[in-house]
């Protein structure tokens, strides 16, 4: 196709998204109004199915397999699969073209304490130029995007010469396996993870492992609480212990993270401990989140985390005998990072400032994201997506004039990799 041809195409695209704005906006509120919070993605992951079938494209929707738990770089949320299905679509190409992934996960974060928002955290309530609702930002914003733009194309009959394939996916807040599972049952020439980046483009993130220190004391009556063993004060120099790490770990840097501030943070989640006020806790459990560097082995760091404990246990004589268990759920994966130079990063980087006027200024991350695993398969990756705020906090917000040049920026990268044909 001539340059002018394709020129026009994408003047075409860009008039129907700003015509149809409203209806990029709707979607984004009829996923915002469906709760999709772990174990419970099933009404969210319909209307994507048949959103994507009623666009024409070749729709399948199906649960991940036990055999996931066996994989390299998958974790542990403790809910089982059936009945929460990803979902995959492909608008096949004409041929001689590239193809492309965009990829979304429909999983969203619990809104507690609901208490703390002043809008209904599942109302999609629009105020000015705002809308507010749990995943609004993160990420059904993202997934909104790659609904929209099949439908439009299909709409106009845009030929596309490459496959287009959408991914909709589980448990990217507690694991990633949705991601895991889709990368490798479709492959592409690049991939795009449309988390809301502020116009940004995430080329790197840390990986991140989450665990458990089970400490164990002696239950007694607090009539006697010096005859017990109180397991949460136990778990003090533990917690302070892991304190110590985490300031150790930011001692050194990592060249793609340099001038970031405390890149890596080991959080102190949860606690449980204790049943009763006039009963010595004999048992105590913390959960933690641990994030490390790319290129750093998991094995490795699982190892430095049970040294660190094992190490401050032997400086108290009940936990030297009752040694504190670290087990290991949730995140299990590594970091990753993609080249800037990397054609698709180049071609949307060329969308962005035809778009916007300004270059694409590159980020990285200091959380995990599920651009990794496309990398992992060698299907270069990063996130590129809509503007927003309080993404796992109260008044999660979304800002709706940065869907349709997200959507404009999107759609000519997509016309631009996958090519055009001539009819």
């Amino acid at each position: 196709m001539s340059m002018d041809a394709r020129d026009e195409t994408i003047r075409r695209i860009e008039t129907a998204i700003d015509e149809r704005r409203d209806e990029l906006i709707e979607i984004v509120a009829d996923l915002v109004r469906r709760p999709s919070e772990l174990g419970h993605e099933a009404a969210a992951q319909a209307f994507v199915h048949g959103h994507l079938a009623g666009s024409g494209l070749a729709t399948e929707s199906w649960d991940l397999d036990d055999a996931i738990h066996d994989l390299p770089e998958s974790g542990r949320s403790g809910v089982p699969f059936a009945g929460r299905p990803n979902v995959s679509a492909r608008r096949a190409g004409r041929g001689g073209g590239r193809s492309l992934i965009l990829n979304g996960h429909i999983d969203v974060v619990s809104p507690e304490p609901v208490a703390a928002w002043t809008h209904d955290p599942w109302g999609a309530t629009v105020v000015g130029d705002l809308m507010y609702g749990r995943g609004a930002f993160d990420m059904k914003s993202g997934v909104a995007l790659n609904l929209f733009l099949p439908r439009l194309l299909r709409d106009l009959d845009v030929p596309l010469a490459g496959d287009l394939i959408v991914h909709s996916v589980i448990e990217e807040e507690c694991t990633g396996n949705g991601a895991l599972t889709a990368s490798r049952r479709d492959r592409a020439d690049a991939a795009l993870v449309t988390e809301p980046e502020g116009g940004q483009f995430t080329h790197a993130h840390l990986g991140v492992l989450w665990f458990r220190v089970a400490i164990t004391g002696r239950s007694w009556h607090a009539m006697q609480a010096w005859r017990g063993v109180n397991a949460i004060t136990k778990a003090v120099p533990i917690i302070q212990a892991l304190e110590r790490l985490d300031a150790k770990l930011n001692e050194e840097s990592h060249p793609v993270w340099a001038g970031i501030e405390h890149p890596i943070n080991l959080n102190i989640g949860v606690i449980h401990g204790g049943d009763w006020p006039s009963t010595v806790p004999g048992a105590c459990e913390l959960h933690c989140r641990l994030s490390f560097y790319p290129g750093q082995p998991i094995g490795d760091v699982r190892a430095l985390i049970e040294r660190t404990i094992h190490e401050a246990a032997q400086g108290d004589a009940w936990l030297r005998d009752n040694p504190p268990v670290v087990s290991y759920d949730g995140f299990q994966t590594s970091g990753s990072v993609v080249d800037l130079e990397e054609p698709s990063v180049r071609l949307l980087g060329e969308h962005h400032r035809r778009v916007t006027g300004r270059a694409m200024r590159p980020r990285v991350g200091t959380a995990v994201n599920d651009m990794r695993y496309y990398n992992f398969v060698g299907v270069p990756s990063g996130c590129y997506g809509a503007t927003g705020g309080n993404g796992h906090a109260a008044d999660e917000w979304l800002d709706l004039t940065s869907l349709a040049p997200t959507a404009k920026v999107l759609a000519g990268f997509i016309v631009d990799w996958c090519g055009l044909v001539d009819e």
